[in-house]
């Protein structure tokens, strides 16, 4: 059977704290490796910070020190290191979301749906990739993008066995956001037959916003598998079964009873405004 073991870290991030953000990544990525782990996953930016009140995060770019970091903690500890960080191509910025493999291989996700606030200063993605990591097909939606259906039916279909969910997000209290979760991130993985681990920022960013944490494991049929809502720093861990996404999508009463995005009408989901 195909199987791995995956984690989440709930953690802080100071904004423009890289360097203390990476130590930080460097400690919780050598306790996923003494935990067996083959994919670990950190918060939405959680390498620059996600700024407030109109005081940015500096974007990164390809070749900047922290992501050659990123690289050799993740060939360091054989694992894979999915990493929040604001991006910059060209005179472009984005959120962004960094998949480091154990192989030098790197991958990066730019968030295509962004909030009111984020409009102002980044720009859009505008493609929903997925990933090939070892042993797994993954792709990502990035915090506000879980109240999109759309984005993660689409990762399904394109072959998505795990989704991961990084979050930065400070309105609601860790039970809130454990109560949130249960609905949305249950029903997405439950509908579309697949893993979806989701990580959301801790403590203050240095710039007086307070984030009250989350890590949530959930299964194909929307169990929960592993969660820590402490409001504290944490790491979560969970074992996935990927022959329990790929019976679930291809027998009529499989896990989650049947794949039903392949029977859609997309031609009847359309609307005049």
């Amino acid at each position: 059977m195909a199987r791995l073991r995956v984690g989440a870290v709930a953690c802080p991030a100071g904004v423009n704290a890289v360097d203390g953000n990476l130590a930080a990544a460097a400690s919780w990525a050598s306790r996923a490796a003494g935990e067996g782990l083959d994919l670990l996953l950190f918060p939405e930016l959680s390498l620059t910070g996600y700024h407030t009140a109109g005081r940015e995060a500096a974007p990164l770019a390809a070749g900047h020190a922290a992501c050659r970091r990123m690289g050799e903690l993740a060939a360091e500890h054989r694992l894979v290191l999915a990493a929040g960080l604001a991006w910059r191509e060209g005179s472009a910025k984005y959120i962004a979301h960094g998949l480091w493999l154990p192989d030098g291989g790197f991958h990066l996700y730019k968030k295509t749906h962004l909030g009111q606030r984020e409009r102002r200063e980044y720009a859009a993605g505008d493609d929903l990739p997925v990933f090939a990591l070892p042993q797994v097909t993954a792709g990502i939606q990035l915090c506000l993008e879980q109240h999109f259906p759309e984005i993660a039916q689409t990762l399904a279909l394109k072959g998505a066995q795990l989704i991961l969910s990084p979050h930065a997000t400070p309105r609601l209290t860790a039970a809130d956001r454990r109560e949130s979760w249960h609905i949305s991130l249950r029903a997405r993985a439950y509908d579309n037959c697949v893993y979806i681990l989701a990580a959301n920022q801790v403590g203050d960013n240095g710039q007086g916003t307070v984030y009250h944490g989350g890590a949530l494991l959930v299964g194909p049929t929307g169990a929960v598998l592993a969660e820590d809502f402490s409001g504290r720093e944490a790491m979560i861990a969970g074992e996935i079964d990927l022959d329990q996404v790929a019976g679930a999508r291809t027998t009529p009463q499989g896990m989650c009873r049947r794949f039903y995005a392949r029977e859609r009408r997309p031609e009847l989901y359309r609307w005049e405004k």
